[in-house]
């Protein structure tokens, strides 16, 4: 069948180049909090279901039928298959193929193949964001959520943190009361990450909804204009110069706080939470990984792969994309969880 696959540009050597090329510029640009929680790849065919496996807090799994029986940890476990694969395809259906193998000039032909070869680049950026998503749920979480096509899992990495790591503000100690000491707060959490860990965290990341409470914030304000000032705010860079001084780890900013998946299986848009706004976190490198394991369409090798196919009935090329992974946290020490204000 005359596809896209007898085109040099669709042929696995350059689509290969392309993937690599795309993700490796996705990794370099990307939110500088996904780098704790870097690729690990490993050749393990069952890595999702040896996390199940080895985590002893875990939701409950609803399989197909409206009175699910209880299903054991095997069950559960083996059902991860679901969670731990990614991809996404794009359909060339036999109208554009028939553009692609009859154009009335080059500039058409070479037009052709150029949107074909972006709609490949894209779907590799929206499997590295697909892969994001989870690992940035899993560091602002603690948990791996899945709740699609009848199989809902949570896998949760908090129970193993201690409890001193796990800061719930309540009533007038929220940030929401602009008088409350907030750097006395952060010193406490300071010195508690350091107890448990032998070392300071790495950085300490917020959301914007909290930023702007520590701006306007009456400790911070007074560090900085000294009290009776008439200021009532202070600028960000004020802000870190003042925490710094008290030699706090860096802070940073969480910009995506939720994002809204789509399923590939029922095109039903969900939105879930990355990272709680209410949430103060400190980390540190060490924490975990992403296991990018094998993949069949990859010749049994982890990593993104990209391939084109042709099929007869219907008359159609296929351009997909596919990868398998799960985000671990290996060791919930270097996390600690502050909610400083109530949801």
């Amino acid at each position: 069948m005359a596809g896209i696959t007898q085109f040099k540009e669709f042929k696995q050597p350059a689509l290969s180049r392309l993937a690599e090329e795309v993700d490796q510029y996705a990794l370099e640009i990307q939110d500088d909090i996904l780098n704790f929680l870097p690729d690990e790849e490993i050749y393990d065919t069952e890595f999702a279901y040896n996390v199940v496996k080895t985590t002893s807090q875990m939701g409950a799994m609803i399989a197909f039928g409206a009175e699910p029986p209880v299903r054991d940890r095997d069950e559960v476990a083996r059902r991860m298959g679901e969670i731990a694969k990614y991809g996404w395809k794009d359909i060339i259906d036999e109208v554009e193929l028939l553009k692609l193998h009859n154009p009335r000039n080059d500039g058409e032909f070479k037009a052709i193949i150029e949107k074909i070869t972006a709609n490949g680049a894209k779907m590799v950026k929206e499997t590295r964001d697909r892969i994001n998503v989870s690992k940035l749920q899993a560091i602002g979480t603690g948990q791996v959520t899945y709740d699609d096509n009848n199989v809902k899992i949570t896998i949760d990495f908090t129970e193993d943190m201690p409890a001193e790591h796990k800061i719930v503000l309540t009533g007038q100690n929220t940030w929401a009361n602009p008088e409350h000491d907030v750097i006395g707060d952060l010193i406490e959490w300071n010195n508690q990450y350091e107890e448990t860990n032998g070392k300071q965290a790495d950085a300490i990341y917020l959301s914007r909804k909290v930023q702007a409470l520590l701006l306007k914030n009456a400790v911070i304000v007074n560090e900085v204009a000294g009290e009776n000032s008439g200021r009532t705010r202070v600028s960000v860079d004020e802000l870190n110069t003042v925490l710094g001084a008290y030699g706090l780890p860096p802070v940073r900013l969480i910009t995506k706080t939720k994002a809204r998946v789509k399923s590939p299986l029922t095109g039903e848009v969900q939105e879930i939470t990355l990272f709680p706004e209410n949430r103060v976190v400190f980390l540190s490198e060490g924490i975990g990984t992403f296991k990018l394991g094998p993949t069949v369409e990859n010749n049994f090798q982890p990593g993104i792969v990209l391939q084109a196919y042709d099929k007869n009935e219907p008359i159609q090329s296929i351009l997909r994309t596919a990868a398998a992974g799960f985000p671990v946290i290996e060791n919930p020490n270097l996390l600690l969880y502050a909610d400083v204000i109530e949801e």
